[in-house]
Protein backbone atom coordinates (compact mmCIF):
# COMPACT_ATOMS: atom_id res chain seq x y z
CA UNK A 1 0.00 0.00 0.00
CA UNK A 2 1.36 3.41 -1.02
CA UNK A 3 1.05 5.94 1.78
CA UNK A 4 1.18 9.70 1.34
CA UNK A 5 3.49 11.62 3.67
CA UNK A 6 3.11 15.40 3.71
CA UNK A 7 5.75 17.90 4.80
CA UNK A 8 4.52 21.32 5.88
CA UNK A 9 7.21 23.88 6.59
CA UNK A 10 9.72 26.28 5.03
CA UNK A 11 12.05 25.42 2.16
CA UNK A 12 14.93 27.57 0.87
CA UNK A 13 15.19 30.42 0.18
CA UNK A 14 16.19 31.64 2.66
CA UNK A 15 18.50 28.78 3.65
CA UNK A 16 17.64 28.77 7.35
CA UNK A 17 18.11 25.88 9.75
CA UNK A 18 14.50 24.67 9.67
CA UNK A 19 14.30 24.89 5.88
CA UNK A 20 17.47 22.83 5.47
CA UNK A 21 16.25 20.30 8.06
CA UNK A 22 13.03 19.95 6.07
CA UNK A 23 15.02 19.16 2.92
CA UNK A 24 17.26 16.63 4.70
CA UNK A 25 14.35 14.79 6.29
CA UNK A 26 12.49 14.49 2.98
CA UNK A 27 15.62 13.17 1.33
CA UNK A 28 16.14 10.61 4.09
CA UNK A 29 12.56 9.42 3.92
CA UNK A 30 12.52 9.13 0.13
CA UNK A 31 15.53 6.80 -0.05
CA UNK A 32 14.59 3.14 -0.45
CA UNK A 33 10.91 3.81 0.32
CA UNK A 34 9.02 3.06 -2.88
CA UNK A 35 5.80 2.60 -0.94
CA UNK A 36 5.75 6.26 0.15
CA UNK A 37 4.41 9.23 -1.80
CA UNK A 38 6.02 12.43 -0.47
CA UNK A 39 4.28 15.77 -1.01
CA UNK A 40 5.09 19.17 0.43
CA UNK A 41 3.65 22.58 1.25
CA UNK A 42 6.27 25.33 1.40
CA UNK A 43 5.42 27.98 4.02
CA UNK A 44 8.43 30.21 3.27
CA UNK A 45 8.00 33.69 1.79
CA UNK A 46 10.88 32.86 -0.56
CA UNK A 47 12.96 35.91 0.31
CA UNK A 48 16.73 35.97 -0.21
CA UNK A 49 17.28 36.77 3.46
CA UNK A 50 15.11 36.80 6.57
CA UNK A 51 15.09 39.41 9.32
CA UNK A 52 13.92 37.45 12.35
CA UNK A 53 13.82 40.33 14.80
CA UNK A 54 12.25 43.27 12.99
CA UNK A 55 8.59 43.94 13.80
CA UNK A 56 6.21 42.16 11.46
CA UNK A 57 4.37 44.23 8.87
CA UNK A 58 1.46 43.87 6.48
CA UNK A 59 3.43 41.56 4.17
CA UNK A 60 3.87 39.07 7.03
CA UNK A 61 0.18 39.40 7.92
CA UNK A 62 -0.94 38.57 4.37
CA UNK A 63 1.59 35.73 4.12
CA UNK A 64 0.19 34.27 7.35
CA UNK A 65 -3.33 34.12 5.93
CA UNK A 66 -2.09 32.86 2.57
CA UNK A 67 -0.41 29.96 4.41
CA UNK A 68 -3.68 29.19 6.22
CA UNK A 69 -5.68 29.10 2.97
CA UNK A 70 -3.00 27.11 1.16
CA UNK A 71 -2.89 24.62 4.03
CA UNK A 72 -6.66 24.02 4.04
CA UNK A 73 -6.65 23.42 0.27
CA UNK A 74 -3.57 21.20 0.56
CA UNK A 75 -4.96 19.01 3.35
CA UNK A 76 -8.41 18.45 1.87
CA UNK A 77 -7.25 17.93 -1.73
CA UNK A 78 -4.77 15.17 -0.84
CA UNK A 79 -5.28 11.81 0.87
CA UNK A 80 -2.63 12.19 3.57
CA UNK A 81 -1.65 9.48 6.05
CA UNK A 82 1.03 11.38 7.99
CA UNK A 83 1.74 15.10 8.11
CA UNK A 84 5.17 16.34 9.22
CA UNK A 85 5.05 19.82 10.73
CA UNK A 86 8.06 21.97 11.57
CA UNK A 87 7.31 23.98 14.72
CA UNK A 88 9.20 26.78 16.47
CA UNK A 89 7.95 28.54 19.64
CA UNK A 90 7.94 32.09 18.28
CA UNK A 91 4.94 34.07 17.08
CA UNK A 92 4.70 31.90 13.94
CA UNK A 93 3.40 29.12 16.20
CA UNK A 94 -0.04 30.74 15.90
CA UNK A 95 -0.04 29.41 12.34
CA UNK A 96 1.27 25.96 13.28
CA UNK A 97 -1.27 25.71 16.13
CA UNK A 98 -4.04 26.15 13.56
CA UNK A 99 -2.43 23.49 11.36
CA UNK A 100 -2.23 21.01 14.26
CA UNK A 101 -5.85 21.53 15.30
CA UNK A 102 -7.11 21.09 11.71
CA UNK A 103 -5.05 17.91 11.31
CA UNK A 104 -6.32 16.53 14.60
CA UNK A 105 -9.95 17.23 13.67
CA UNK A 106 -9.43 15.54 10.29
CA UNK A 107 -7.87 12.51 12.07
CA UNK A 108 -4.48 12.68 10.36
CA UNK A 109 -1.37 11.27 11.97
CA UNK A 110 0.90 14.14 13.01
CA UNK A 111 4.71 14.12 13.30
CA UNK A 112 5.94 17.36 14.88
CA UNK A 113 9.56 18.43 14.38
CA UNK A 114 10.15 20.71 17.37
CA UNK A 115 12.95 23.14 16.46
CA UNK A 116 13.09 24.92 19.77
CA UNK A 117 15.32 26.43 22.37
CA UNK A 118 14.39 25.86 26.02
CA UNK A 119 14.10 29.56 26.93
CA UNK A 120 14.00 33.08 25.51
CA UNK A 121 11.31 32.53 22.89
CA UNK A 122 7.77 33.90 22.92
CA UNK A 123 5.99 30.62 23.75
CA UNK A 124 8.57 29.32 26.25
CA UNK A 125 7.46 31.12 29.38
CA UNK A 126 4.52 31.14 31.79
CA UNK A 127 1.06 30.28 30.55
CA UNK A 128 2.20 30.55 26.93
CA UNK A 129 4.51 27.57 27.50
CA UNK A 130 1.55 25.57 28.80
CA UNK A 131 -0.53 26.48 25.73
CA UNK A 132 2.38 25.66 23.42
CA UNK A 133 3.12 22.23 24.88
CA UNK A 134 -0.58 21.32 25.16
CA UNK A 135 -1.08 21.90 21.44
CA UNK A 136 2.22 20.24 20.49
CA UNK A 137 1.14 17.22 22.56
CA UNK A 138 -1.66 16.67 20.06
CA UNK A 139 0.98 15.24 17.75
CA UNK A 140 1.42 11.48 17.56
CA UNK A 141 5.22 11.87 17.49
CA UNK A 142 7.20 14.85 18.77
CA UNK A 143 10.82 15.02 17.60
CA UNK A 144 13.19 16.97 19.85
CA UNK A 145 16.71 18.06 18.97
CA UNK A 146 18.88 16.49 21.68
CA UNK A 147 18.95 13.78 24.35
CA UNK A 148 20.67 15.78 27.09
CA UNK A 149 19.34 19.30 26.55
CA UNK A 150 15.93 19.39 24.85
CA UNK A 151 14.42 16.05 25.86
CA UNK A 152 14.60 16.60 29.67
CA UNK A 153 12.98 20.01 29.28
CA UNK A 154 10.02 18.87 27.16
CA UNK A 155 9.47 15.67 29.17
CA UNK A 156 8.03 17.95 31.86
CA UNK A 157 5.15 18.81 29.53
CA UNK A 158 4.85 16.11 26.85
CA UNK A 159 4.28 12.36 27.28
CA UNK A 160 7.53 10.35 27.03
CA UNK A 161 5.68 7.90 24.76
CA UNK A 162 5.50 10.60 22.10
CA UNK A 163 9.00 12.06 22.30
CA UNK A 164 11.76 10.79 20.00
CA UNK A 165 15.19 12.37 19.78
CA UNK A 166 15.96 13.28 16.18
CA UNK A 167 18.98 15.51 16.14
CA UNK A 168 19.86 17.63 13.17
CA UNK A 169 21.81 15.15 11.10
CA UNK A 170 24.29 15.01 8.23
CA UNK A 171 25.77 12.37 5.97
CA UNK A 172 29.35 12.08 7.20
CA UNK A 173 30.52 10.71 3.85
CA UNK A 174 29.78 14.01 2.12
CA UNK A 175 32.23 15.94 4.31
CA UNK A 176 35.16 13.52 4.39
CA UNK A 177 38.53 15.00 3.44
CA UNK A 178 42.27 14.77 4.09
CA UNK A 179 43.64 17.14 6.72
CA UNK A 180 46.93 17.54 4.85
CA UNK A 181 45.03 19.01 1.88
CA UNK A 182 43.43 21.85 3.87
CA UNK A 183 44.17 25.52 3.26
CA UNK A 184 45.09 28.01 6.04
CA UNK A 185 41.66 29.63 5.79
CA UNK A 186 38.78 30.30 8.19
CA UNK A 187 35.10 29.74 7.53
CA UNK A 188 31.90 31.41 8.75
CA UNK A 189 28.55 29.90 7.69
CA UNK A 190 25.16 31.28 8.63
CA UNK A 191 22.97 34.37 8.72
CA UNK A 192 24.92 37.62 8.98
CA UNK A 193 23.29 39.40 11.93
CA UNK A 194 24.17 40.88 15.29
CA UNK A 195 22.49 38.06 17.20
CA UNK A 196 24.53 35.53 15.22
CA UNK A 197 27.64 37.31 16.49
CA UNK A 198 28.88 38.55 13.14
CA UNK A 199 29.56 42.08 14.38
CA UNK A 200 31.54 40.55 17.28
CA UNK A 201 33.62 38.68 14.71
CA UNK A 202 34.34 41.82 12.69
CA UNK A 203 35.38 43.68 15.86
CA UNK A 204 37.63 40.77 16.86
CA UNK A 205 39.31 40.69 13.46
CA UNK A 206 39.81 44.47 13.52
CA UNK A 207 42.34 43.87 16.31
CA UNK A 208 44.14 41.08 14.43
CA UNK A 209 44.18 41.73 10.72
CA UNK A 210 47.36 43.81 10.64
CA UNK A 211 49.23 41.17 12.65
CA UNK A 212 48.06 38.43 10.23
CA UNK A 213 48.05 40.09 6.78
CA UNK A 214 47.51 36.76 4.97
CA UNK A 215 44.42 35.89 7.02
CA UNK A 216 41.39 34.87 4.92
CA UNK A 217 37.84 34.36 6.22
CA UNK A 218 35.29 32.95 3.77
CA UNK A 219 31.75 34.01 4.66
CA UNK A 220 28.78 31.96 3.43
CA UNK A 221 25.41 33.52 4.18
CA UNK A 222 23.14 36.51 3.62
CA UNK A 223 22.95 39.75 5.56
CA UNK A 224 19.81 39.85 7.66
CA UNK A 225 18.85 43.31 6.41
CA UNK A 226 20.29 46.29 4.55
CA UNK A 227 20.92 48.29 7.73
CA UNK A 228 23.17 45.60 9.18
CA UNK A 229 24.90 45.15 5.82
CA UNK A 230 25.81 48.84 5.64
CA UNK A 231 26.95 48.78 9.26
CA UNK A 232 29.26 45.80 8.71
CA UNK A 233 30.69 46.95 5.40
CA UNK A 234 31.22 50.42 6.85
CA UNK A 235 33.14 48.99 9.82
CA UNK A 236 35.27 46.83 7.52
CA UNK A 237 36.08 49.85 5.36
CA UNK A 238 36.92 52.08 8.36
CA UNK A 239 39.23 49.43 9.81
CA UNK A 240 40.73 48.67 6.37
CA UNK A 241 40.08 44.95 6.86
CA UNK A 242 40.69 42.91 3.70
CA UNK A 243 40.47 39.32 4.92
CA UNK A 244 36.68 38.84 4.62
CA UNK A 245 35.43 37.26 1.39
CA UNK A 246 31.62 37.30 1.05
CA UNK A 247 29.90 34.66 -1.11
CA UNK A 248 26.22 34.93 -0.09
CA UNK A 249 24.17 31.74 0.19
CA UNK A 250 26.18 28.73 -0.96
CA UNK A 251 24.72 25.21 -1.11
CA UNK A 252 25.55 21.79 -2.48
CA UNK A 253 28.98 20.82 -3.79
CA UNK A 254 30.38 24.34 -3.57
CA UNK A 255 29.47 24.58 0.13
CA UNK A 256 31.07 21.20 0.78
CA UNK A 257 34.25 22.40 -0.89
CA UNK A 258 34.53 25.34 1.50
CA UNK A 259 34.12 23.01 4.49
CA UNK A 260 36.64 20.48 3.22
CA UNK A 261 39.32 23.04 2.34
CA UNK A 262 39.11 25.26 5.46
CA UNK A 263 41.06 24.78 8.69
CA UNK A 264 39.19 26.84 11.31
CA UNK A 265 35.43 27.29 11.77
CA UNK A 266 34.18 30.47 13.48
CA UNK A 267 30.83 30.36 15.27
CA UNK A 268 30.20 33.46 17.44
CA UNK A 269 26.40 33.15 17.75
CA UNK A 270 24.49 34.63 20.72
CA UNK A 271 21.70 32.01 20.46
CA UNK A 272 20.96 28.70 18.72
CA UNK A 273 18.57 25.75 18.82
CA UNK A 274 20.81 22.84 17.84
CA UNK A 275 23.19 24.14 15.18
CA UNK A 276 23.78 21.55 12.49
CA UNK A 277 26.56 23.68 11.05
CA UNK A 278 28.71 22.65 14.03
CA UNK A 279 28.25 19.01 13.05
CA UNK A 280 29.21 19.88 9.50
CA UNK A 281 32.35 21.54 10.85
CA UNK A 282 33.23 18.49 12.98
CA UNK A 283 32.63 16.12 10.05
CA UNK A 284 34.89 18.33 7.90
CA UNK A 285 37.71 17.97 10.48
CA UNK A 286 37.79 21.66 11.35
CA UNK A 287 39.14 23.29 14.50
CA UNK A 288 36.15 25.20 15.96
CA UNK A 289 36.10 28.50 17.84
CA UNK A 290 32.57 28.94 19.24
CA UNK A 291 30.69 31.08 21.74
CA UNK A 292 30.09 29.38 25.09
CA UNK A 293 26.28 29.26 24.92
CA UNK A 294 24.57 26.09 26.18
CA UNK A 295 23.34 25.01 22.74
CA UNK A 296 26.90 25.01 21.36
CA UNK A 297 28.27 23.23 24.41
CA UNK A 298 25.73 20.39 24.23
CA UNK A 299 27.14 19.52 20.80
CA UNK A 300 30.83 20.29 21.35
CA UNK A 301 31.62 19.51 25.01
CA UNK A 302 32.55 15.88 24.38
CA UNK A 303 35.07 16.66 21.66
CA UNK A 304 38.61 18.02 21.63
CA UNK A 305 38.20 20.04 18.44
CA UNK A 306 36.72 23.17 20.04
CA UNK A 307 37.74 26.35 21.83
CA UNK A 308 35.11 28.47 23.58
CA UNK A 309 35.06 32.22 24.08
CA UNK A 310 32.71 34.34 26.20
CA UNK A 311 29.61 35.11 24.15
CA UNK A 312 29.40 38.78 23.00
CA UNK A 313 33.02 39.42 24.07
CA UNK A 314 34.92 40.32 20.91
CA UNK A 315 38.17 40.86 22.82
CA UNK A 316 38.04 37.30 24.18
CA UNK A 317 37.21 36.01 20.69
CA UNK A 318 40.16 37.94 19.26
CA UNK A 319 42.48 36.39 21.82
CA UNK A 320 41.30 32.85 21.05
CA UNK A 321 41.73 33.34 17.30
CA UNK A 322 45.23 34.81 17.80
CA UNK A 323 46.33 31.96 20.06
CA UNK A 324 45.18 29.31 17.60
CA UNK A 325 46.75 31.02 14.59
CA UNK A 326 50.07 31.12 16.45
CA UNK A 327 49.93 27.51 17.65
CA UNK A 328 50.10 25.32 14.54
CA UNK A 329 50.59 22.15 16.60
CA UNK A 330 47.38 22.76 18.56
CA UNK A 331 45.51 23.59 15.37
CA UNK A 332 46.57 20.32 13.73
CA UNK A 333 45.71 18.35 16.88
CA UNK A 334 42.21 19.89 17.00
CA UNK A 335 41.62 18.84 13.40
CA UNK A 336 42.68 15.28 14.21
CA UNK A 337 40.40 15.31 17.29
CA UNK A 338 37.52 16.27 14.99
CA UNK A 339 38.36 13.35 12.69
CA UNK A 340 37.82 10.93 15.62
CA UNK A 341 34.53 12.44 16.86
CA UNK A 342 31.33 10.38 16.74
CA UNK A 343 28.29 12.52 16.00
CA UNK A 344 24.61 11.91 15.25
CA UNK A 345 24.52 11.16 11.54
CA UNK A 346 22.42 9.81 8.69
CA UNK A 347 22.25 6.25 10.04
CA UNK A 348 21.20 7.44 13.52
CA UNK A 349 18.43 9.50 11.93
CA UNK A 350 17.23 6.45 10.01
CA UNK A 351 16.91 4.52 13.28
CA UNK A 352 14.84 7.34 14.81
CA UNK A 353 12.68 7.44 11.71
CA UNK A 354 12.06 3.69 11.78
CA UNK A 355 11.07 3.95 15.44
CA UNK A 356 8.55 6.67 14.55
CA UNK A 357 6.90 4.51 11.90
CA UNK A 358 6.85 1.50 14.18
CA UNK A 359 5.09 3.53 16.87
CA UNK A 360 2.49 5.14 14.63
CA UNK A 361 2.06 3.94 11.08
CA UNK A 362 2.34 0.20 11.40
CA UNK A 363 0.37 0.07 14.66
CA UNK A 364 -2.70 0.67 12.50
CA UNK A 365 -2.45 -2.86 11.11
Amino acid sequence: MVRTIAFVGPLPPPAGGVALANMRFQRLLSENNNNLNIIQLNTSRGLKNADLYRRKGLANFFHFFKNIIDFIIFIFSNKIHICNLFVVPNISFLREAFFIIILKLSQKKIFIHLHSKTKDDYFLKGCRLKIFTTIVSMGDIVYVLSEKHHKPFFLKYISPKKIIVLENFIDLREFDNKIENKKPEMLYVGRLSEKKGFFDLVKAISVLHKQFPDLRINVLGEFENEDFKHRILGEIERQKIQCFKFYGTVLGVKKLRFFKESSIFLFPSHFENSPIVLKEAIASKLAIIASDIAENRQILDDFGCKIYFKVKDHNHLSKKIKNLLEDKIKLKDMMYQASKAKIFDYLDAKKALNLSFKKVLFDEN
